[in-house]
């Protein structure tokens, strides 16, 4: 069960904002969010939360536990992703240095990082 929850809060981490952006000119602002559905990265994965939670069914469903380990392997890759694009763009824009522009880590990062904790703690919880 713990490997189809870590796989679910990947794939819902990547539909969560990564980064909120707010840029400011004088006395005109502007803000917006990046989501990981909106990056190559972050629909990749978009792709291995849901192969996580596919072999995460097939393993409830009547395995004996093999899939469990590949489900928990793509929840875990799909987790890092999110999280490396997410520290990697705020970086990059923190680190330009400019004064206009402010970027914070948004929700979808945490949640990924969770996601991933939970497949990871769903590898080492066998099935009795």
């Amino acid at each position: 069960m713990l490997a189809l929850g870590g796989g679910a809060l990947v794939g819902i981490a990547c539909f969560l904002p990564l980064l909120s952006l707010t840029i400011t000119f004088g006395a005109l602002q502007s803000s917006g969010n990046v989501h990981a559905t909106d990056l190559t990265s972050g629909k990749v994965a978009l792709v291995l939360a849901f192969a996580s939670l596919l072999l995460a069914v097939i393993d409830i469903r009547g395995g004996d536990g093999t899939y469990r380990r590949p489900a928990a392997a793509c929840a875990i890759v799909g987790a890092a992703i999110v999280v490396y694009k997410s520290w990697t763009l705020t970086s990059k824009v923190n680190g330009a240095g400019v004064s206009f522009a402010h970027v914070s880590m948004g929700v979808g990062m945490w949640v990924a990082l969770i996601g991933g904790g939970v497949a990871l703690a769903s590898d080492f919880v066998g099935r009795e």
